[in-house]
């Protein structure tokens, strides 16, 4: 989830899923901020808000911070931005957060999207068109009994939907037979299986069954390696945590957080945030056995939380967090007339 203005109308189980920006809790280096020039406290030191994004402070007054190192990572041209896609307008709220974004495609062509609405839970917003572009809200939140914090929606066909949401230090999931009204179906995977407290789950679908990829939970003020695991399940509900993908232990050492996955049947491609020097933003890399990953790219600078939607063999869109001006942090758009996964027409 991402920089947040206000805590003061949230519970405690919200709280720590917000990832508060603010002089007394701020984010790690690397994550967005909301304020050019604010510097906050963090385990001892400070970090300062440059270019949108945290990064250690080493200076007495706000012209001081530490420069970052220059990044080593390539580029690679696949997403052109579009536009807003969600904000504090589209669900009138004045908490100036809309986060954590999640989407599935309709079976008239048009797109459903899922996300957190500062201060009030999840909620939802149907596109105007297939092209998926300009939303406008749906009544009533979406799940009702929980935070919901870093939803994940998975479409099963037929207009049911599952949707995997964080609460009280589990992953668990939701069902709905419209995409609308959920039922609860309780814990998918708790911090003792995943061996850290875990963030949002993202699922496709291998072979005869399903691959799970999800990060460690960041929270505000707390300095930790950014770390991916995999996990796979015959069901969607009875799940094995498999090896690490990020981190020290994974094949991404320099780490990563909010993982995305999408496949084309024999390669997976995994979208996620990552801090590389200069360079912060939506990185990619992939797969062909959905264990080790290599060829990172650098897709999108400044853009967090990803979540990309297949229209076609060729046509994806992405949908990130950013700012908004003048609405605080909200949901844009990007498109590609690319393949995703291999970066190719075809």
């Amino acid at each position: 989830m991402s920089v947040r203005t206000t805590l003061l109308a949230l519970p405690a189980a919200v709280a720590a899923l917000a990832l508060v920006a603010t002089a007394t809790g701020a984010n790690s280096p690397g994550d967005p901020c909301p304020t050019e020039g604010a510097i906050a406290d963090l385990n001892g030191g400070k970090i300062q808000c440059v270019g949108g994004t945290w990064r250690p402070y080493a200076g007495s007054g706000p012209t001081q911070p530490v420069s970052p190192t220059t990044s080593t990572v390539k580029a690679a041209a696949i997403f052109t931005a579009v536009g807003v896609a969600l904000s504090q307008d589209t669900f009138s709220s004045t908490g100036k957060q809309v986060a954590d974004v999640t989407a599935v495609r309709l079976a008239d062509g048009r797109v459903r999207l899922y996300a957190f609405v500062n201060p009030d839970g999840i909620h939802s917003a149907i596109s105007t068109d297939a092209t998926g572009t300009k939303f406008i809200a749906e009544p009533g939140r979406r799940i009702t009994w929980a935070p919901g914090g870093q939803t994940r929606a998975y479409a099963l066909g037929g207009g049911r939907v599952r949707l995997f949401y964080l609460d009280g230090g589990s992953i668990k999931s939701a069902i709905s037979s419209d995409g609308l009204a959920f039922t609860d179906e309780g814990v998918r995977i708790t911090t003792a299986q995943a061996g850290f407290e875990p963030g949002g789950i993202s699922i496709v679908k291998v072979g005869t069954g399903y691959r799970g990829y999800f990060s460690n939970l960041e929270k505000p003020g707390v300095r930790a390696t950014r770390v991916v695991r995999t996990a796979t399940s015959p069901d969607m509900l009875t799940w094995t945590v498999g090896p690490y993908i990020a981190g020290p232990s994974g094949s991404i050492t320099k780490g990563a957080s909010h993982p995305f996955a999408i496949t084309n049947g024999k390669t997976i491609a995994l979208y996620y945030n990552g801090d590389r020097g200069s360079f912060y933003g939506t990185l990619r890399a992939t797969s062909t056995n959905g264990v080790t990953f290599s060829n990172e790219r650098a897709i999108l600078k400044g853009a967090g939380d990803p979540q990309l939607l297949r229209l076609s063999a060729v046509k994806t869109l992405l949908y990130y967090g950013d700012k908004v001006e003048g609405k605080g942090f909200g949901v844009r758009v990007a498109r590609t007339t690319v393949n995703p996964v291999t970066g190719m027409t075809k």
